[in-house]
């Protein structure tokens, strides 16, 4: 009996940790996503004296 209550408490935190780490790495990657409308240009403005 006690073997089976270990078994369900260490698969409950397994569950817990795997639900954090895909929180914590959809929210940091979720961050750095951009999206942009258009085109991509380098603008360079140079000025002669």
């Amino acid at each position: 009996m006690i073997k089976k209550r270990k078994i369900i408490v260490v698969a409950t935190l397994l569950i817990i940790a795997a639900v954090a780490v895909v929180l914590c790495v959809g929210f940091l990657t979720g961050e750095k996503k951009r999206d942009i409308d258009g085109t991509l240009v380098n603008i360079r403005i140079e000025q002669d004296c």
